[in-house]
């Protein structure tokens, strides 16, 4: 996975192995939020998926921070934040991988 920082960086920043998809309702995504050290609030967590009766985790394994923060227009001039998520083709992401890891990574 890439991780693309919103404003104010709006730069590609690093990659991140996904070892885990949790589907919960949302009081249980809390406690794994908790349990994991999910980055957020109950209130943030709550506010995101207010209403809803299931909700979605991702759970990372290996996470490397980019040598380069890569601007994703250098690299997809037409590239618009996506709201969730975005799938690249293995072409482009081995150009992203290129542009952060200049001396390379071993994946």
């Amino acid at each position: 996975m890439v991780i693309y920082s919103s404003a104010p960086v709006q730069r590609l920043t690093g990659i991140a192995l996904i070892t885990e998809i949790r589907e919960c309702d949302p009081d249980t995504l809390w406690g794994v939020a908790q349990a994991h050290g999910g980055g957020v609030t109950e209130d943030e967590l709550k506010d995101y998926i207010a209403k809803k009766s299931l909700a979605y985790g991702v759970m990372l394994g290996r996470v490397e921070v980019a040598e380069v923060q890569v601007d994703p227009k250098d690299l997809f001039p037409s590239f618009t934040p996506p709201q969730g998520f975005l799938y690249l083709s293995p072409m482009d992401y081995q150009r992203v991988i290129s542009a952060m890891f200049p001396r390379g990574i071993d994946l």
